[in-house]
């Protein structure tokens, strides 16, 4: 490939030179920097770019990942680098990234953040609100990461400075002949250079005919909630649910349908200045989440603390630990059947309001 760039009040072409890289920690840091050169829109319809991506994330049992990257949807893209000079960019690198994404299936999110904090010293939540400029839905990230973690539905990434043939041919087999959830694929990254400019060419092989993850992860509905709700649980706990949801249309800013494969949820927002503030959720599967781990950065310690202490008023409720940071206790829907338990639960929710909008 021949590459001619000029400057905009030029009329004369100059060639570009290649640039081969030295290292393939070169190409490593390039994807840290900017993960979008991975142009996974042309992988998935439907999917959202990367926005942030760690390096040498640690798979216990197996090695480091290059890179890990994320998009803004929960969809998680496992990146492995290699120079044409490498003998592993045959087939001893399918192998590995297989094996990386192997050991990352069936990890829970707190494992993966748990990681990332130990490298970066910040959440991973934290992390790709840093990179998205303007308002994200931080819980339909989490689900989205927790499934994408549960189904193994990976992206994964070769990106070497030169294909070879014998990578495009397994390239193409493996999207093109097998049901697996995840896809493979392989970015060339043409890099050139004249004088103080460089120009860089990524391209993209084997684009995937897999479904976007959009339609792996649908969004509940009220009618499909209730209906999985009374195929799993007892009729006083469906009468619970009934209630408490009824209650929260009235009082909520916003209820909130999770996107989980199996069991499906509802969760309570107040919203404050554009910002959700999540505080319970509420599952299929017979179980309420007091979602502390969200609560931490936008109420005060003190508001924090005033409802924990309001929710260990409940009886059923005093094992609830008062460790707020990235904890999502999580209670059986029975500790709420009792009239005077739901009733307090409740109060407990509404102080809330009053701590975050007194006005109101």
């Amino acid at each position: 490939m021949r590459i001619l760039i000029r400057d905009a009040d030029s009329k004369k072409w100059k060639f570009a030179e290649t640039m081969k890289a030295k290292a393939e920690s070169e190409l490593q840091k390039l994807l840290v920097e900017s993960p979008s050169l991975v142009t996974i829109d042309e992988i998935r319809e439907g999917v959202s770019s990367l926005v942030y991506a760690v390096s040498e994330f640690g798979l216990p049992g197996s090695g480091s990942t290059d890179v890990l990257a994320f998009t803004s949807q929960g969809d998680i893209a496992v990146i492995e680098c290699k120079l044409a000079a490498n003998p592993e960019i045959k087939r001893k690198v399918i192998g590995q990234i297989l094996e990386y994404a192997a050991y990352l299936w069936k990890m829970s999110y707190e494992q993966v953040d748990n990681r990332i904090q130990q490298l970066k010293g910040k959440s991973l939540a934290e992390l790709i609100a840093e990179s998205i400029a303007g308002e994200w839905d931080e819980e339909l990230f989490r689900d989205g990461v927790r499934q994408t973690l549960e189904n193994g539905s990976f992206i994964l990434v070769i990106v070497v400075d030169e294909i070879n043939e014998e990578l495009r041919r397994i390239v193409r087999y493996l999207n093109e002949c097998s049901k697996s959830a995840f896809s493979l694929h392989a970015l060339e990254m043409n890099r050139f250079q004249a004088d103080r400019t460089e120009v860089l060419v990524p391209y993209l092989y084997g684009a995937s005919t897999k479904p976007p993850t959009s339609q792996q992860r649908g969004q509940w509905s009220e009618d499909e909630f209730f209906k999985v709700l009374k195929e799993k649980n007892q009729p006083d706990i469906v009468r619970t649910v009934t209630d408490l949801y009824k209650w929260s249309i009235d009082t909520a800013d916003r209820i909130w349908f999770g996107t989980g494969k199996e069991t499906g949820s509802f969760t309570f927002h107040y919203l404050k200045d554009g910002k959700t503030i999540s505080i319970f959720t509420i599952y299929t599967n017979g179980k309420l989440t007091l979602n502390y781990g969200w609560l931490v950065k936008p109420l005060q310690k003190e508001t924090l603390e005033g409802f924990h202490n309001a929710i260990h008023e409940i009886p059923t409720f005093r094992q609830v630990p008062s460790d707020f940071a990235n904890k999502w206790p999580a209670v059986k829907l029975d500790a709420i059947k009792n009239p005077e338990y739901l009733e307090k639960f409740k109060g407990a929710v509404l102080w809330v309001r009053t701590q975050i909008k007194p006005q109101s």
